[in-house]
């Protein structure tokens, strides 16, 4: 399978989720990708344009990278926010009941689980976030 890439920007808003997700499903059919092996990178998405749209500002441009080479998608969000290495969040305290437990740190774990590797740095005043995963079955 030959590699190929494509980039975009959206907003960090409920708008930019859904293009995200327009984009990544594009992305994968011009590659010949089933849409149902993409399920985890749309939550993925999902949770982490969420978060810069909630924590980031009302301003926040996200820079989305999709890359398949050799049976494995990568996809790389970037955005201008404030840094912050959310790979770095204490675990979440799942023991505990709702009503003591702390809120958030849920989708960052839940988009580890998803993912075979998750990575984190900080470029020219962005935060990146990349995504790997195996597409094979």
């Amino acid at each position: 399978m030959p590699r190929r890439e494509h980039s975009s920007r959206v907003p960090a808003s409920l708008q930019g989720i859904r293009q995200a997700e327009a984009e990544l499903a594009a992305f994968s059919a011009a590659s010949g990708l089933p849409q149902d092996t993409l399920w985890r990178f749309r939550v993925a998405l999902d949770e982490l344009i969420s978060n810069v749209a909630r924590h980031g500002g009302s301003k926040a441009d996200v820079g989305l990278e999709f890359r398949l080479e050799g049976g494995v998608l990568e996809v790389t969000v970037t955005d201008d926010a404030p840094a912050f290495n959310p790979l770095e969040a204490s675990p979440p305290a799942t023991s505990a009941g709702l009503e003591t437990r702390p809120v958030g740190g849920l989708g960052i774990a839940l988009v580890r689980g998803l993912m075979d590797e998750v990575r984190y740095d900080r470029r020219a005043g962005r935060n990146r976030v990349t995504l790997r995963r195996s597409l094979a079955a």
